[in-house]
Order: structure tokens, then C-alpha cells, then sequence
């Protein structure tokens, strides 16, 4: 074994320090495999085999280490030689399973980190790399087992020793996986709701029933939250989400509550045209941050303005508040929005270093506006812990 030369982040029993790397050699990283997998032999093309539930399978393995500068300290990776690709090929044709695994060591922290094979499988080898976050090895070292898609479209699956097996079954057999109820719930929640909303329905829905941010005028957010408050409600899982309503002075800003989790989170609507995730009271966020993790639960979207629909929106909601100016808002309305993923960032304060300052800038009495947090889309990944691609198919009102 040997250290890497840089100080980077370090996964150590739910926390991250800063130290060196540790990089093993290709006889240290069997041994350590060979104690996780039951069974498993060297084969002469020098990879590990193994034989699970009558089913064979084979373990490309490679080191989890830091890229290197300029790269962030967040970001590690596995190297994937061009061999590879000739390894899962001579593997499928005798009905092999191959598994691209990566191991992450450090002190007594020991990881597995399944890429899928799907994604690198035709990709071009040489000097290839496969990705992994400090946000994946903190989850997938506390939770035992993680799976996680990153915006890159990329599967992987982290899971210590005491979930080889679990691993196994999942992957081998299609056997549930370990879930996260949060998680469940959110995705049902997306799977029952319709992906494309019109300004106009959606006004129409939330004043029917009184709802009390019936006439805010960026509506999507709060036709989220509409919707979202109406399921929980109605389906009994307020002991998952509670909306975190009636909030007295001083206390937390934001509009979720997870209790089982004992946590904090806050619903956003998010036009798929804007890199960065405005979050909330940059002071709040990062003061809660010292002690607990806050959950972003963020529906991407794209979206069409009112002002090439001839400003209907514009018109039935000034309308429907008996406004003088029907025209009021008309540059910012918005005539629909077609949802295209969600997903959910953890922010924690292992990570609340990568988080920026947005000024808002000033008040109509000249006072500065509070600062917002900002996370830019080149940090996201290392906040990323859950996404849902929807794949529908949407209405041409025009």
C-alpha cells in the first residue's frame, strides 16, 4: 500500500476528515475482496470469479482514489483499462455476470463501488475513468448499502462487507434492495402526479380549494407543494414528510420537516434552463448545517412563457384578484411547465463548504436583501443523493 500525496476527503465512521489517500496494490486489493466474496479464485486472466446462488460472476476491481489537481477534493475515481471491455465480452459469451468494482479503503473504512457495466460496457477504455462523490462513500459507509444515478446518467452501488450478499441478490436475482422510505415516498409521489401543468389549471385547482398560496405568481413551486401536501395528507405519511407550516419568529425557514430522519428540507420548482439551485436564507441554512443534514427536493422543469401565449395567465390571475392591471407580472408569468426529473440534494456540513453566497441585492427602502444560498451545477453531484428521469410524452395545446 502507499499514500497519495495530497490531503483529500476521507470517509471515517460517518464523518469526513481531510488526509491522505490509500492506494493498494493488485494482491492487497484480492486479498480484501477475497474476504468480502465467499469463494472467490484467480482466474489466469487474472481477474477474481466467484460462484453465488449457482450463478458465476466476475470482479474487475480497481483502487477508489482522487483524480488529482485541479479537481475537487470531493471527486474520486476508478481507472478502467482497455482490457475491460474484452474481459465483459469473453465473460457474456459464457454467461458471466462481470462486475466493474472499485474499492475504497481507509484505516479500518472499507467500500465496494459498483459501476454499471451499462455505461462502460461500449464506452472507449483507454484512459477511461469512473466516477464517485464524497456524498456516495459517506452514504453508502452509514447506510451499510446506496445506490445512487448521477446527472451524468451513471448507476452506481456502494456497500460495505455485511451487505456483499445483499449486493449479490440484488444484481444477480433482482431481489429488492435496501430502500430509503423517504426516498419511496417522493417517488411515488412524482409517479401519480401528470408531468405537464398549465398556468391557468393550475390556478383554477389551487383556488377551488382555498389553497393558501392560491395567487403567488411563480405558481409551479407552490403547485408543488399543493399537490405534494395533498398526497401526504391523503395517503397517511405524515410521519415521513410533515410541511412545516405556521412557523414562528426565529425558527427555521424552510418548508419540510422529515421526522423519522430528524431533519430539515425545502421543495423547489427549478427551470431546467438555470445551472445553479437557489436555495434559502444563506444565514438559516448554514447555521442548521453545524448539526443536522437539509434535504432539497428539486422538480426540474422546462418551461414556456406566458408572453408567447398571449399573456393568458397573466390575464386570469389578475382577473381572479380583481386587479385593475391585467397586464401585472406579464414578463415573468408562466404558461406551463413540462417536468423533466426530480431529485434530492443532501446538503450537510461536510459538504456546506462547496455551498455559495447569492446577493440578492436591495429593498425598494434601500436595506440589502438577506443572502441566498447558491449551489452551482459544477459542485451538484457531491450533493446528489437521489434522482428520477420521467419519461413522457407531453400535449401541444397550440
Amino acid at each position: 500500500m502507499k499514500l497519495s500525496n495530497i490531503k483529500v476527503d476521507q470517509i471515517y465512521h460517518g464523518k469526513v476528515i481531510q488526509d491522505y489517500g490509500e492506494i493498494l496494490t493488485k494482491s492487497e486489493l484480492r486479498f480484501m475482496l477475497k474476504n468480502v466474496f465467499e469463494g472467490l479464485t484467480l482466474n489466469k486472466n487474472g481477474w477474481l470469479y466467484g460462484n453465488y446462488r449457482g450463478k458465476t460472476y466476475c470482479l474487475y476491481y480497481k483502487n477508489v482514489s482522487y483524480l488529482g489537481n485541479p479537481h475537487p477534493k470531493f471527486k474520486k475515481r476508478i481507472q478502467i483499462s482497455n482490457e475491460f471491455k474484452k474481459i465483459y465480452k469473453d465473460n457474456l459469451e459464457n454467461n458471466i455476470t462481470t462486475f466493474l468494482i472499485g474499492v475504497y479503503k481507509y484505516k479500518d473504512v472499507i467500500l465496494m463501488c459498483d459501476f454499471d457495466t451499462k455505461t462502460y460496457k461500449s464506452r472507449k477504455a483507454h484512459n477511461s475513468s469512473a466516477h464517485v462523490y464524497t456524498i456516495d462513500l459517506l452514504n453508502g459507509e452509514r447506510n451499510g448499502f446506496f445506490e445512487k444515478r448521477d446527472f451524468h446518467g451513471n448507476l452506481i452501488t456502494i456497500y460495505n462487507k455485511d451487505n456483499a450478499k445483499n449486493f449479490l441478490d440484488y444484481k444477480l436475482f433482482d431481489e429488492e434492495k435496501t430502500r430509503i422510505e423517504v426516498f419511496d415516498t417522493l417517488d411515488d409521489f412524482f409517479a401519480n402526479v401528470t408531468k405537464q401543468w398549465f398556468g391557468m389549471e393550475a390556478y383554477a385547482d389551487m383556488i377551488e380549494h382555498n389553497y393558501r398560496n392560491k395567487f403567488q405568481p411563480e405558481w409551479p413551486g407552490f403547485y408543488l407543494e399543493y399537490q405534494l401536501e395533498n398526497y401526504i395528507e391523503k395517503n397517511g405519511l405524515d410521519k415521513v414528510i410533515t410541511f412545516y407550516q405556521n412557523r414562528r419568529k426565529g425558527e427555521v425557514d424552510l418548508d419540510l420537516e422529515f421526522p423519522q430522519l430528524g431533519i430539515f428540507g425545502d421543495l423547489k420548482a427549478h427551470s431546467i434552463s438555470s445551472g445553479a439551485i437557489q436555495g434559502n436564507d444563506y444565514k438559516t441554512i448554514m447555521d442548521l448545517l453545524k448539526n443536522q443534514s437539509v434535504y432539497y427536493i428539486v422538480a426540474n422543469h422546462e418551461t414556456e412563457k406566458d408572453s408567447d401565449h398571449n399573456y393568458e395567465v397573466t390575464r386570469y390571475w389578475n382577473k381572479a384578484q380583481n386587479k385593475k392591471d391585467l397586464m401585472s407580472y406579464s414578463r415573468k408569468m408562466k404558461y406551463g411547465v413540462k417536468l423533466k426529473n426530480y431529485y434530492i440534494l443532501e446538503l450537510n456540513k461536510y459538504n456546506m463548504q462547496y455551498i455559495d453566497e447569492y446577493n440578492q441585492g436591495k429593498n425598494s427602502d434601500g436595506k440589502s436583501r438577506n443572502k441566498k444560498i447558491i449551489i452551482k451545477k459544477i459542485n451538484i453531484n457531491n450533493f446528489l443523493v437521489h434522482i428520477i428521469e420521467f419519461d413522457e410524452k407531453f400535449d401541444n395545446r397550440d
